[in-house]
């Protein structure tokens, strides 16, 4: 018995099996009074508009016809092809046995061919599309509708204009559009072949502004036609409308298609005499749903099945004004009665929902109590199995607190005396005061771990204060102002870092980890601090360090979202960034790479080998910039092999100078400010890509061009001096000299020998 409710409590779905069981009768009973159809149909409407709410609104009513023989569900695209397929596949996977689609075009052909795979029947109505691909097609012929209204537009002419060519106008629907294109082929071929008519035609849109535009359009730059026909209804209105705006709508008989009924439709537009005439493009939504039940029924059905119509005149309008008037009130009438009857059974429904409610609740109540009792029972057994597994569980913790603290007494009691010693060097002492501070932390967490303590993980008692922030950014400051004060002194000529040494940016949020890496590197580098990849970047735009340090999991600014900034500022994006990160897996060392990092090192790692990567990509950096000494004939092939930022930097370089050569004045200065850049900056990134100062860069390309000039021009070697910006051809000459081996004149001599 106890074994058999403890089970219970560990599978709880068991106990809740007679309340699962009673919701799911409940269910059924409320559903088993609700209506339960044979078929389900689904319609997807291509567009909107009053034609097709009125063949929704007759298949609606034809529903109701057939009691609970099937249920019809209709859907609009609202002229979106995509919308429409989505719409079609949500309607086979809803589980209906039969598609009527008026397809927007040809796209939807695909969620066609799914539906048919699936065994769904698919009744086109009103368009088709360039495919055989459907089991039935219901609705009027277009062709023929517009031969109609092309025939009656003859006869019009033949009454009304007898002194002179007839100007016929067709303004066209959507050129996509089967209605269209069908209505137009139609009309086409009641006037094909009439030498006495000036026929012509205008493609535009089913939009009632876009057909407005086009027949104001063509009143202004042609003759007044006599006869304007449309593709629906709403055009020809449109197109009215524009006609009556130029005052000259009572020139003009105007021709639609559709006959719909109704306040402001085109019946009721021929009766006013804004129509000359309009041709009924039938809707027959009962013809649809009817067509759809002999396809699920098995009965016999027609694949293509043509609506016949007749022409509205001024004559009939009346009549078929009225009769139609009389049809959509009866079908409103059964929409009505319709909804009455669903309303009453709702509420036969919902009362028997509530009556079955009440006894569930009666049933649930008792239930209750049972699990109730049950559950205080389990309660106590499981209480008194607790008791046991703390008493385990301290002893197991105390037990373990003596083995842990053990080692660790171990480990601190050496490290202590360590410390303690006078005879530690410097860096020594440092590493002994971080291995300290660790352990003592490893000791605190696993008191509060074998505690039960839920603050067992704490902040890193090796976290950044403010002020230790603070004083990374001014030592960062202080490189920067010493780098200025050398360029002042020396023209520019400053040192890599602080006594000629290359500068290493190392960026971690752990301050042990900052202290570990630079009594690796102090030796040989200079080095400055950051904390984050935020403050990191500031230093680096600073300073222009040689090669960069950085962790990846850190505060405020990850270390990938750094290595990228750096990549991408023009500034820094020579910088060679090496990721240190716990993160070991391939995937992770490919996006650690992907972000621009010269090289990606897990931890733990080997401090020989990281010291040794850091001089490899200095040393890699160094012999690019020796392509740039001297008269290198590898720097041209060289600099298209550099990352496109620092192409574009070097080319931005040339070009200023270029534009300013001649100026004998000119001044690093004033260069750095052309760029947007300080002094200090400009020095750093010149001398990590060229190997040259600024200063020697320019020296350079001034004597590059002399050469050119001496080669290329006739003119003296003091033109040449001065228009290259040497202060005097004496200094040009030695320059020239130093660097060539020859002084000018001997040069263009020796050259002109040689030719």
């Amino acid at each position: 018995m106890a074994t058999t409710i403890f089970n219970n409590v560990r599978h709880p779905r068991i106990g809740l099996m007679p309340l699962f069981a009673i919701v799911v009768a409940l269910l059924l009973s409320a559903c088993s009074g609700m209506h339960s159809y044979k078929y389900k149909v689904g319609v997807s409407q291509c567009v909107g508009g009053k034609w097709r709410e009125k063949v929704n609104d007759e298949m609606l009513s034809a529903q109701h016809l057939y009691g609970n023989e099937v249920k019809v569900s209709i859907k609009n695209a609202n002229d979106d092809s995509r919308l429409q397929a989505k719409q079609i596949d949500s309607l086979v996977a809803s589980g209906v046995d039969l598609v009527v689609v008026a397809p927007n075009d040809m796209t939807i052909a695909p969620a066609i061919a799914r539906a048919r795979e699936k065994g769904v029947p698919v009744v086109f109505f009103d368009r088709k599309v360039n495919s055989d691909d459907y089991t039935a097609y219901i609705g009027g012929d277009n062709v023929e509708a517009g031969r109609v209204m092309g025939r009656y537009a003859l006869s019009l002419l033949r009454e009304r204009v007898s002194d002179r060519v007839p100007r016929v106008l067709e303004l066209t629907g959507g050129t996509s559009s089967s209605p269209a294109i069908d209505r137009h082929k139609g009309f086409a071929s009641a006037m094909r072949g009439r030498k006495d008519i000036d026929y012509s035609f205008v493609n535009t849109d089913w939009s009632t502004e876009f057909i407005y535009k086009a027949m104001a359009d063509w009143l202004e730059r042609h003759p007044v036609p006599d006869v304007v026909f449309c593709h629906s209804d709403l055009a020809a209105s449109a197109a009215y409308k524009a006609a009556s705006d130029k005052g000259v709508a009572g020139k003009i008989m105007f021709l639609g298609i559709d006959g719909l009924p109704g306040k402001g439709e085109g019946i009721e537009a021929v009766e006013k005499g804004m129509l000359a005439g309009t041709y009924i493009y039938p809707t027959h939504g009962e013809d649809i749903v009817r067509l759809a039940l002999d396809i699920l029924q098995g009965k016999k059905f027609r694949r293509e099945n043509i609506m016949k119509s007749v022409v509205v005149t001024p004559y009939n309008a009346q009549l078929i004004q009225q009769t139609s008037m009389e049809m959509l009130r009866q079908s409103h009438d059964l929409l009505i009665l319709h909804d009455l009857l669903e309303n009453y059974l709702g509420l036969y429904n919902t009362q028997r929902t509530i009556t079955i409610v009440s006894v569930t609740a009666v049933a649930l109540l008792i239930i209750v109590i049972v699990l109730v009792w049950r559950m205080v029972v389990i309660t106590r057994r499981i209480n008194q199995r607790e008791k046991k597994i703390n008493r385990d569980q301290t002893l197991f913790y105390n037990n373990a607190r003596h083995q842990l603290r053990t080692p660790l007494t171990l480990i601190d009691g050496p490290i202590k005396k360590l410390a303690d010693s006078t005879s530690l060097q410097a860096d020594d002492r440092t590493l002994v005061d971080i291995l300290k501070r660790n352990v003592e932390q490893l000791a605190h967490i696993a008191y509060d771990v074998l505690n039960f303590k839920p603050d067992a993980v704490q902040e890193p008692a090796t976290a950044d204060t403010e002020e230790e922030k603070a004083d990374m950014v001014s030592d960062a400051n202080a490189l920067t102002r010493l780098l200025e004060k050398k360029a002042m002194e020396n023209g520019d000529e400053a040192d890599s870092g602080a006594d000629g040494l290359s500068t290493i940016l190392i960026v971690d949020d752990n301050a042990d980890m900052r202290t570990y890496l630079k009594t690796l590197l102090a030796d040989k580098y200079y080095v400055v601090e950051a904390a984050d990849g935020e403050s990191g970047l500031k230093v680096a735009q600073e300073t222009v360090p040689d090669l960069i340090v950085s962790d990846v999991m850190m505060p405020v600014m990850d270390g990938l979202s750094f290595c990228r900034k750096i990549k991408d500022n023009a500034m820094t994006s020579h910088i060679p960034v090496i990721l240190l990160t716990a993160r070991s897996t391939e995937r992770q060392q490919v996006e650690g790479l992907g972000c621009g990092a010269d090289a990606y090192m897990t931890k733990p790692f080997s401090a020989n080998l990281l010291v040794a990567r850091i001089g490899n990509l200095l040393k890699s950096r160094a012999q690019l910039r020796h392509l740039f000494d001297g008269n290198n004939q590898e720097c041209k092939a060289e600099k298209t092999r550099m990352a496109s930022s620092d192409r574009e930097f070097v080319n931005r370089l040339m070009d200023v100078i270029n534009r300013h050569m001649a100026e004998s004045n000119l001044k690093m200065d004033d260069i750095g400010a052309e760029m947007g850049i300080s002094r200090v900056q400009l020095y750093r990134k010149v001398k990590a890509l060229t190997n040259m100062s600024p200063v020697e860069f320019l020296k350079q390309m001034r004597l590059e061009k002399a050469m050119a000039m001496l080669m290329g021009t006739s003119d003296t070697v003091s033109i040449i001096a001065y228009d290259t910006g040497f202060s005097s051809p004496a200094y040009f000459s030695t320059c020239f000299k130093k660097q060539f081996g020859k002084y000018p004149t001997e040069y263009r001599e020796g050259k002109a020998d040689r030719k």
